[in-house]
């Protein structure tokens, strides 16, 4: 790759007959560093990712984007590719590179007598629900609005409705996908077996998906909300009685342990008030949902409790609120077969010892659907909770909260905890960790087989990626 560590020393290296090749063979925007919207391109959910590309293709079709990736493979260049641009690590963007940007592929289409829906892979979750929605349908997404549909769902795609109906991954049906030669192909379990399998929890290394078809399920548009938040001073008893709560398949919930949200509905003189939380999705009848909550709601009196039924759309919506661009992030991820009394201990002490105040510990209830025998690539399926890590903040201190990440990541790994999420893995790689290992477990050595096959010289290696096996 070039070793060139100026945008625009790429472009000049690159020539004014190059590029004007390149921008001849796409129909769509061929942005550059100095092109108005160069910065709105470049531009990704967390804040604590500032790269500069060399050159931004934002493609409209499949042509685009096969010439980009062929552009990219031909001048020697890192490629990346920008879906919703939400994932936490940025490896939508790459400095002095090629990104493919595929804002443009928004579309959905619903067929709601088939419960078929075709979406793109720049449409943000929250307009794939309201679009669902509207027919009382829905399909897996991540679980705040603002995520992107293409990332979330290639990483596995765990929301609202994993325990219902899985996560993202087992309600596809096919993709269509260009791969590394420029070549589109369809993928689903009549064709292109092997490579449906490993988009399917293998991320983005494989090719660039331009569409997903999912089945959908009825779903709200009243759900069953459980919102509520205890004071800190009872996060062992909470934590406590949730690890004895046996949850309804209907039902996914997420504790979390950290302050008040500064989102609706809550007060805003209770926003940022220190407290253990617990928000869950009951993805059936409204008032079966109450009778279900109602050991998480009596636990001790509430600072908080907002639980009622509620717009399926709504919790999507707490889910941005709580998480605005343009913040810094970093989340890191275990999961655990039980919570055991030392997996507490350390949600309580890592979150209490955290830098900064919207830094915390959560605990993700996981089985149901997602534990079957689903063939994918997505390799965590057995595990009862995922274990996230989640440093949020505003200041300039970025070692403090990163170093805090790691270190409550490596503590959580000492008393049982394995694995990792891929949307969850961390901003910066330590020398002590391999993601790819963490992440894909047992498929590690199938996705190796298959990356020498569609993808042998790295084409889609900025992120996420393993090595191609060689024989």
């Amino acid at each position: 790759m070039s070793t060139d560590r100026h945008p625009l020393g790429i472009i000049k290296n690159l020539g004014e007959k190059t590029i004007r090749g390149l921008d001849d063979q796409i129909t769509g925007d061929l942005i550059l560093p100095d092109n108005e919207q160069y910065d709105d391109a470049r531009d990704v959910w967390n804040g604590l990712i500032n790269r500069y590309p060399a050159v931004i293709v934002r493609a409209l079709d499949s042509d685009d984007v096969a010439a980009a990736i062929n552009f990219a493979r031909e001048q020697n260049l890192t490629l990346s590719i920008r879906g919703g641009a939400h994932h936490q690590a940025g490896e939508a963007i790459v400095d002095n590179g090629v990104v493919i940007d595929l804002a443009a592929f928004d579309h959905i289409d619903i067929d709601a007598e088939e419960r078929i829906a075709n979406i793109g892979p720049g449409t943000q979750t929250k307009e794939v629900i309201k679009t669902t929605q509207a027919h009382g349908l829905a399909t897996p997404t991540g679980s705040a609005g603002c995520v992107g549909m293409g990332g979330t769902t290639l990483g596995g795609g765990i929301g609202w409705l994993r325990r219902k109906h899985g996560l993202s991954v087992d309600s596809l049906r096919s993709m269509e996908v260009v791969t590394a030669d420029g070549t589109a192909h369809t993928a689903s379990e009549n064709q292109n077996a092997d490579l449906f399998w490993a988009l399917r929890g293998g991320g983005g290394q494989f090719g660039i998906v331009t569409n997903f078809e999912f089945e959908l399920y009825d779903v709200g548009p009243l759900i069953g909300g459980l919102i509520t938040f205890y004071p800190a001073d009872a996060a062992r008893t909470v934590l406590e009685t949730y690890s004895e709560f046996t949850e309804p398949e209907a039902m996914s919930s997420i504790v979390n342990y950290g302050e008040v949200p500064a989102v609706p509905p809550i007060p805003e003189s209770q926003q940022g008030e220190p407290a253990i939380g617990i928000i869950g999705c009951y993805a059936g009848n409204p008032e079966t949902a109450m009778d279900a909550f109602a050991p998480l709601r009596e636990i001790t009196e509430p600072l908080i409790d907002a639980t009622e039924p509620m717009a399926y759309t709504a919790l999507h919506e707490m889910g941005t609120l709580m998480h605005p661009w343009g913040r810094k992030y970093i989340n890191r991820s275990v999961f655990v077969d039980e919570l055991t009394e030392q997996i507490l201990e350390l949600v309580i002490t890592q979150t209490d010892t955290a830098p900064g105040e919207m830094d915390g510990v959560g605990i993700w209830s996981m089985g149901g659907a997602i534990d079957d025998d689903s063939e994918t690539a997505y390799a965590w399926r057995d595990k009862s909770y995922l274990i996230l890590i989640e440093a949020a903040w505003e200041d300039h201190d970025n070692p403090a909260h990163i170093e805090w990440a790691h270190e409550t990541e490596q503590r959580f790994r000492e008393v049982g905890g394995e694995g990792a999420y891929a949307g969850y893995a961390g901003v910066e790689e330590g020398e002590w960790e391999q993601w790819e290992r963490k992440i894909f477990d047992d498929n590690y050595d199938r996705l190796r087989t298959l990356k020498a096959r569609y993808d042998p010289a790295g084409i889609f290696d900025h992120g996420l990626s393993v090595t191609p096996k060689t024989e």
